[in-house]
């Protein structure tokens, strides 16, 4: 007899969800995949991106809306734009039956848009966001020679690397490493002018965020708007470390070097799937904990946009 091919679906197939999608052909479970996207010129790339790494044209069944889902889904991977997401989530929830979610950040773009989510999928069997780098092997080897620990003090600086719409990746590692949560954010240093972002209707900013943990520890980001490398500084009781993830090596001042790799979405995503098909659990941070880091990153940035750019404005534009 036949195995029962799991039911996964792409919401959403622009540049990382068309990623996400190259990530599924590598799936060991065997899969029908379902793409949902109104821009056609997104669809012909998806599949274009999908065909590239072999995926099978056979298995992947293309919608222009939510209504074409079938009733059950195994996976939902929702990967459109923080602004639509809590809109799209509760069109796949009253559409089809989803047993796991996998939701791209930024979550969505305020605090009452969060508890929306949330209170769509508060009966799912599991909802994880994708702040992947705790799933990493290099980070997880690097956790265990050091890196975490309490408290745990982070920084990143460079050029240009979207800080906004970043954020929530190294709050997202700096709790993992902690095993603590964000419990406040101070947008003080951050440059008074938005500008705009590669996304069209979305904003980005420089300057530096800061954030405090709960046992202590901070979050220092800062993004200085011109072309210099980003770089990721560590600090915990066990030594300080300098993370360079283009030159896939990382050094404590000891003289300790952990080399590795940041893992492209179109590695992942297959694993991830895999993972969750066959244990019903994955190790992204679940809806819940990264609800936790979005809320204060929010309510943040949107009070400096009020003040900065629209007294009246009730969502922050980033995605």
């Amino acid at each position: 007899m036949a195995t029962a091919r799991a039911t996964v679906a792409v919401v959403g197939v622009g540049q990382i969800g068309s990623r996400h999608l190259q990530g599924l052909a590598g799936c060991e479970t065997s899969l029908d995949v379902h793409l949902v996207d109104p821009w056609p010129s997104a669809i012909e790339v998806a599949a274009g991106r999908w065909a590239e790494v072999g995926g099978d044209a056979d298995r992947l069944i293309v919608h222009d809306t939510t209504a074409g889902l079938p009733p059950g889904l195994d996976v939902a991977v929702v990967a459109c734009s923080a602004a639509e997401r809590p809109a799209v989530v509760g069109e796949v929830a009253a559409t089809t039956r989803v047993r796991h979610w996998v939701l791209e950040k930024v979550l969505a773009t305020s605090g009452l848009a969060l508890v929306a989510i949330s209170q769509t999928l508060r009966d799912a069997e599991g909802a994880w966001v994708n702040t992947p780098r705790r799933t990493h092997a290099w980070y997880r080897r690097l956790a265990a020679a050091g890196g975490a620990g309490r408290p745990v003090h982070l920084s990143v600086r460079g050029g240009s690397w979207g800080l906004a719409c970043n954020a929530v990746h190294y709050l997202d590692l700096a709790a993992w490493w902690s095993g603590t949560t964000v419990s406040a954010v101070d947008t003080a240093r951050l440059d008074g002018r938005w500008l705009p972002a590669r996304r069209p209707g979305y904003s980005e900013i420089g300057g530096t965020l800061a954030a405090r943990l709960s046992d202590g520890g901070s979050v220092e980001l800062t993004d200085d708007l011109g072309g210099g490398p980003r770089t990721i500084h560590l600090e915990t009781e066990a030594g300080s470390w300098t993370i360079d993830e283009p030159g896939e090596v990382a050094r404590r001042d000891d003289g300790l070097v952990v080399e590795g790799r940041y893992e492209p979405q179109s590695e992942e995503t297959g694993r991830l799937v895999d993972e969750i098909l066959t244990t019903g659990d994955c190790g992204l941070p679940t809806l819940e904990e990264s609800s936790a880091q979005h809320g204060p990153l929010l309510a943040a940035l949107l009070a400096h946009y009020r003040r900065t750019m629209d007294e009246s404005a009730v969502t922050v534009p980033i995605t």
